[in-house]
């Protein structure tokens, strides 16, 4: 089989090499920031919102080069998807939210947390724009659709919502991004769009902003924001209901044949 940028596939050693190079080019990306901080510290924002295109567009660049990878996933998404999608991944990350808060968060890590993500427009605009686009570009569109040419699905979309997991470098944001890095996946998988990780991806993270904004803290106890042990095991439940009411009603609806042949796991593509 030839081996195009379009039907190339990926080992899992080699989507953790991709997990490295986004890592190692904080390096670079750090450096730029941290001249303009200096040149102009009352653009902060704007300048961490900078350093993170630069970093995902510096990894786009080289997966490109190095690899000869591109983002082919823009298939169209069915209207019906949204609504369940985006039910899903709110529930999804209230279960996920919850399992995080079972480990305790040293108070500098929280400290870090808050100074991490600025609670103005520039803000919003990292974490609730750029961030699902550019982390959805890397992680879906290419990481998991490379996996998906080459292993089974449920392999490919664990494997690849562990790398996701990982990039965020803390077991807080690790537990969180698996869990919805898994549903974003398995819908992938099923109908081969990259638009609906980025819309799920958009949700998620576009909650938590708000989140963090009206309440001044970006690491808010969810026992606390839902009034207490009782109403958080309730809301739980319905969690968990949404859940599996909205994965069953999605899996009514046909999944997108893939346009691109699997290669069988152990085919190593020159």
């Amino acid at each position: 089989m030839e081996n195009t940028v379009e039907n190339r596939s990926i080992s899992i050693g080699q989507a953790f090499a991709i997990l490295g190079v986004i890592l190692a080019l904080t390096i670079p990306a750090s450096l730029v920031t941290g001249a303009l901080l200096i040149a102009a510290p009352a653009f902060k924002s704007w300048i961490a919102m900078l350093g993170y295109i630069l970093q995902f567009a510096g990894a786009l660049a080289v997966v490109y080069f190095i690899w000869n990878l591109k983002v082919t996933n823009f298939g169209k998404v069915k209207l019906a998807i949204f609504p369940l999608a985006l039910i899903m991944t709110f529930a999804l990350s209230i279960i996920s939210e919850s399992l995080c808060s079972l480990i305790p968060m040293p108070d500098f890590v929280a400290r870090l947390f808050n100074e991490a993500v600025s609670l103005d427009f520039a803000g919003y605009l990292t974490v609730g724009i750029a961030a699902p686009v550019l982390e959805e570009l890397v992680f879906r569109g290419i990481i998991l659709a490379a996996l998906l040419r080459r292993y089974e699905p449920r392999k490919a979309i664990i494997w690849s919502a562990v790398i996701f997991g990982i990039a965020h470098l803390n077991p807080w944001q690790f537990i969180a991004a698996f869990i919805v890095g898994c549903a974003i996946g398995w819908l992938f998988w099923r109908i081969r769009s990259i638009w609906i990780g980025i819309f799920m991806h958009w949700a998620n993270n576009t909650a938590g902003f708000l989140i963090g904004y009206y309440s001044g803290d970006m690491n808010v106890s969810v026992t606390d924001y839902f009034g207490g042990p009782m109403n958080h095991a309730i809301v739980l439940i319905i969690c968990v209901i949404a859940t599996v009411g909205c994965i069953k009603a999605l899996q009514r609806i046909p999944a997108t044949e893939p346009s691109e042949p699997t290669i069988p796991e152990g085919h190593l593509l020159s």
